[in-house]
């Protein structure tokens, strides 16, 4: 009997305890990216959202220096059912920010049809004037000089804020359809004289007024993708290079073609 009556008792108290919220509904899962194949540059890309994440090519010897034309243009080449942005005009309310390049024109100027592949607003991404013309623009020239030397392999790409509510920078959702990174990453691989493989990698912040001194932004590859997170794919330089991580950015050899 009294088992009974401590049953009952141990019910009626469940019964009334106060009811505890659900647990919070996991993230989704990554969004797997397609492959753009643009013949002398790569982009992996998130179809669903309509942002480029990765991209990835190899230069020779600089030998080209055909005129820029900034020919943007919306990618009318996409996969059917892949969004993009909406339209190619300069992002410009609020001011302050480039059509900024993943793949960089000039590094294409030997070739037309690459030069224009990188315009189309695939390859592109809202990124703040000064960012993109002092301080990413320093990893194009460094990639410029050194691909004099011997092949340069890039691969990088942006990350953006998709954890939680909508960030004040994403001005251009409504008028282009993209939101804006919160981070840019290169990696460089190349090799020395002695044929003696060299890698360098940045993780930089997308922040106006960084200059263009890249040192607090070395990290070596194998952090870069743990910053990226296990979804991530890897990042397709030699295992053996991963945790090296450069004591300063290399500095610019004395010449240098930067055209």
């Amino acid at each position: 009997m009294r088992r009974l009556l401590f049953l009952l008792l141990a019910l009626s108290l469940t019964s009334c305890a106060p009811r505890l919220p659900s647990p919070p509904a996991p993230e989704p899962a990554t969004t797997p990216l397609t492959l753009l194949d643009h013949g002398r540059f790569q982009l992996w890309y998130d179809c669903l959202r309509g942002e480029p994440h990765r991209f990835q090519f190899t230069l020779g010897q600089d030998q080209g220096h055909l005129q820029r034309i900034d020919n943007f243009r919306v990618d009318h080449g996409l996969p059917e059912g892949c969004k993009g942005q909406r339209s190619a005009k300069a992002y410009s309310i609020p001011k302050g920010y480039h059509r900024g390049h993943l793949a960089a024109n000039n590094h294409f100027d030997d070739d037309r049809a690459a030069m224009d592949a990188s315009n189309l607003m695939s390859n592109i991404v809202p990124q703040l004037a000064s960012h993109n013309s002092r301080t990413w623009y320093q990893t194009e020239l460094l990639t410029e000089c050194y691909r004099d030397l011997h092949p340069v392999t890039v691969i990088g790409g942006v990350v953006f804020g998709h954890a939680g509510a909508a960030l004040d920078n994403d001005a251009f959702v409504t008028s282009h359809g993209i939101a804006t990174p919160e981070v840019f990453w290169k990696v460089l691989l190349t090799e020395n004289d002695q044929g003696q493989p060299q890698v360098i990698a940045w993780w930089i912040p997308h922040q106006a007024g960084l200059g263009t001194d890249l040192d607090p932004y070395l990290r070596s590859v194998g952090e870069i993708e743990r910053l990226l997170g296990p979804d991530e794919l890897p990042i397709d330089v030699p295992e053996s290079l991963k945790d090296l991580r450069a004591s300063h950015t290399w500095p610019l050899p004395a010449r240098c073609d930067r055209e």
